[in-house]
């Protein structure tokens, strides 16, 4: 019994994930409010599943930090709001690492002139590339996941180093936003 749950468990979980991601998506593309609503009813625990499902799909460009300035703007903590949403962020972009686990074989037959060069690059410095790759403004860091998942990076790792880059990108949008807000009002409000 405890050999079929450890070799079926990554399949129930992988599926599990899927179906959440499909769901996100559906709600986000019928009523793209839907996920701000989230946000202001539920502070933190509606950002952090936000946040997890517009990063757990692959390759599909969900603003993310959109709802972190909508956080912010509500009255979160802006450091609260980067520590969570970088959280939820690095366990969604564990899609991308577990597409690579999967689909190592897959990958390396029909990419693997492309990723050979990222692969380089990935060996020397993975925990570095992760970071820089986790903290820019547009996705390749679905593409890092897969190459890490592809070449059996350390999962712990991968993760860290996800957190400390979205924690980046987050950091610079919530900072963003406050100064914003604050401009705003001395130039309105004052």
């Amino acid at each position: 019994m405890d050999d079929r749950v450890r070799r079926y468990a990554p399949y129930v979980a992988a599926v599990f994930l899927l179906l959440t991601v499909i769901a996100g998506m559906i709600i986000y593309y019928k009523d793209v409010e839907a996920l701000g609503q989230l946000v202001e009813q539920y502070g933190y625990i509606g950002l952090f599943l936000v946040v997890f499902i517009t990063n757990a799909s692959l390759f599909v460009g969900i603003p993310t930090p959109t709802y972190i300035m909508l956080a912010v703007a509500a009255g979160l903590n802006p450091w609260v709001v980067t520590v969570v949403a970088a959280l939820a962020s690095a366990l969604g972009e564990s899609t991308g690492y577990v597409l690579g686990v999967g689909g190592r074989k897959v990958i390396e037959k029909r990419y693997g002139h492309l990723l050979a060069q990222w692969k380089y690059h990935f060996r020397k410095h993975a925990f570095l590339t992760t970071v820089v790759l986790a903290s820019l403004p547009f996705p390749p860091d679905d593409v890092a996941g897969i190459i890490a998942g592809s070449m059996g990076y350390d999962y712990k790792l991968f993760l860290l180093a996800t957190f400390i880059g979205k924690c980046i990108k987050y950091g610079i949008t919530a900072v963003l936003t406050v100064t914003g807000i604050k401009i705003l009002d001395i130039v309105f409000y004052d």
